[in-house]
């Protein structure tokens, strides 16, 4: 689907067995939703309910929303997914707008950066605080790029607020803060996908960004005052 207006970025997975998988995303012009997934399973399976491992901090009513907005969006990724192996090799071709990235990785890392970028700009109410970033997409960041993208982007939207009169939060503590609600919410993921999986690069793919949510929280804690070498600040 491409009404001419939606933003593509493509994910093409090789395998060494000569297997291809592509997922195509479109999304809105401002990049901060995921309109749709191709390709798209109409058939959704229990594990995709709202209230199948719904997360402690949701904040959306089973009433309003039947499915979760994260599962409902990569139900052919987990079906496709659900038994490789996570350490198996993979060549990893993305596309977007702005360039091509090649990367060959165990699919844990490549699965991982296509989940990252889905559960984004899914509808979320924790997760969508991560879409300025996904309009930026850095496919397979390392964990000191994810600190820098992340603080930045933090501090460019309090700069945004106290341009608009508000109270911003230099000291990072809402970010913080808000790693932790993002924590919960790939426990429960994890919890989702494991009726599923035969095998583990569904549930590594999570924990690999999991682990990332875990070590910026411990760098923004424990080595953020590295980052001033950057700027020759004392």
């Amino acid at each position: 689907m491409d009404d001419g207006t939606s933003v593509k970025c493509e994910y093409r997975f090789r395998f060494e067995n000569g297997r291809e998988l592509s997922y195509t995303l479109y999304l809105s012009p401002d990049r901060k939703e995921l309109l749709r997934i191709e390709p798209y399973i109409d058939k959704k399976p229990e594990w995709a309910l709202l209230g199948y491992s719904k997360c402690e901090n949701c904040s959306l009513e089973p009433d309003e929303h039947r499915y979760c907005p994260v599962a409902v969006n990569i139900i052919q990724v987990i079906e496709n997914f659900k038994d490789i192996s996570s350490l198996e090799p993979v060549k990893v071709t993305v596309t977007t707008p702005e360039r091509i990235t090649l990367r060959e990785t165990p699919i844990q890392y490549a699965l991982g950066s296509l989940l990252g970028l889905c559960n984004a700009i899914s509808g979320c109410p924790i997760l969508s605080r991560f879409a300025p970033l996904a309009r930026f997409h850095l496919p397979f960041s390392t964990v000191d790029e994810t600190l820098y993208r992340t603080i930045a982007d933090y501090l460019l939207e309090q700069y945004c607020k106290y341009k608009n009169g508000e109270t911003p939060d230099w000291d990072l503590k809402g970010l913080e803060d808000f790693y932790v609600e993002v924590e919960k919410v790939n426990k429960a993921l994890c919890n989702r996908f494991r009726g599923v999986c035969v095998s583990d690069a569904n549930l590594n793919a999570v924990i690999t960004l999991d682990s990332y949510v875990k070590n910026v929280i411990y760098l923004m804690k424990h080595n953020v005052e590295k980052l001033k070498t950057l700027y020759n600040v004392k």
